[in-house]
C-alpha cells in the first residue's frame, strides 16, 4: 500500500487516459494525490474517464488530443500548465495496432501505427521536458512485451515500440542532469476494454494463450498502475533508462503466433 497522498501537489499527464490502463493508471494517481490529466482521440472516452477521475478528485482535466499531431500535443501541454501551473508526470499510454502478417500490412497502415507508437511518444516526451527541467519530473513510456521479443502478426508494432524503447534510454541520458527520469513499462496481456470485445466471442483463444503465460492468467491494468506508481514515486529516484515487463513470465516462455489466432 501507499501513502494516501504519496503525489500529493504533483501534476501527471496520461495519454491515453479514458480507458484501459491509462484510466486505470489516472484513477490510481489521483487516489495517490496527483492532479490529473487525461488525453485522448475520442470525445465519449474522455467524459467517462474524467466523469471517474471527478469522484475522486475536483483537480482533472480531459483534453482532446491527436498525438500524432504535433500542435495538439502542445496545446495539451499548455492547457495543462496554465490550469495547474507545471507538469511533473507523463505516462505515455495512448497507442495503437492491428493484428496482421507482416507481408499484408500495407504502407499506410505501418505509417499510422509508427505515428501513433512513436512519434506520439516522442511529441509528449518533448513537451515534457521543457516544462520539467528546472525541476526534474518522470517520464513512463507504456510500450509492450513485443517491443522486447518480436511476435508474429505485430511486426508493425513491434517495430515502433521498439523505437519507444530506445528513444526512453537515450532520452533517460540526455534528461539525467536535469533529474527527470525516463523509463518503460512493458505489460504483457492485460484485460482491458478493447481485449474483452477482441475475445468476448473465443474462449478458445484465451484457454490457448493463457497456456503460455507461467502464471496461467492475464494482467489486470490495475497491476499495471501499481507499477507506474512505484516508478513515479521517490522510491524509485534512482531507476532511468530501463525497461520493466510485467507479464506473468510470458516473456520467458513460447509465444503464440498471433497472425494465426
Amino acid at each position: 500500500m501507499h501513502e494516501k497522498n504519496l503525489l500529493k501537489g504533483k501534476v501527471a499527464i496520461v495519454t491515453g487516459g479514458g480507458t484501459g490502463i491509462g484510466r486505470q493508471t489516472a484513477l490510481r494517481l489521483a487516489e495517490l494525490g496527483a492532479k490529473i490529466v487525461i488525453a485522448g482521440r475520442k470525445e465519449e472516452h474522455l467524459k467517462n474517464g474524467l466523469n471517474e477521475l471527478k469522484k475522486i478528485t475536483k483537480d482533472a482535466l480531459g483534453v482532446k488530443t491527436d498525438i500524432r499531431n504535433e500542435q495538439e500535443v502542445e496545446n495539451l501541454f499548455e492547457r495543462t500548465v496554465k490550469k495547474f501551473g507545471g507538469v511533473d508526470i507523463l505516462v505515455n499510454n495512448a497507442g495503437g495496432q492491428f493484428i496482421a502478417p507482416f507481408e499484408k500490412i500495407t504502407a499506410n497502415g505501418f505509417d499510422a501505427v509508427v505515428k501513433t507508437n512513436l512519434y506520439g511518444t516522442w511529441f509528449c516526451c518533448k513537451q515534457a521536458a521543457k516544462y520539467m527541467k528546472g525541476k526534474g519530473g518522470r517520464i513512463i513510456n507504456i510500450v509492450h512485451i513485443y517491443a522486447i521479443r518480436a511476435a508474429p502478426g505485430l511486426a508493425h508494432s513491434g517495430a515502433a515500440r521498439a523505437g519507444v524503447i530506445n528513444l526512453t534510454k537515450s532520452l533517460a541520458l540526455e534528461l539525467a542532469e536535469y533529474k527527470i527520469n525516463v523509463n518503460a513499462v512493458a505489460p504483457g496481456i492485460t484485460v482491458t476494454e478493447g481485449f474483452r470485445e477482441e475475445m468476448i466471442n473465443n474462449a478458445e483463444m484465451m484457454k490457448e494463450l493463457k497456456k503460455t503465460i507461467p502464471l496461467h492468467r492475464f494482467a489486470d491494468p490495475g497491476e499495471i498502475a501499481e507499477l507506474v506508481v512505484f516508478l513515479v514515486s521517490e522510491s524509485a529516484g534512482f531507476i532511468t533508462g530501463q525497461v520493466i515487463a510485467i507479464d506473468g513470465g510470458q516473456i520467458l516462455s513460447n509465444w503464440p503466433d498471433f497472425s494465426k489466432l
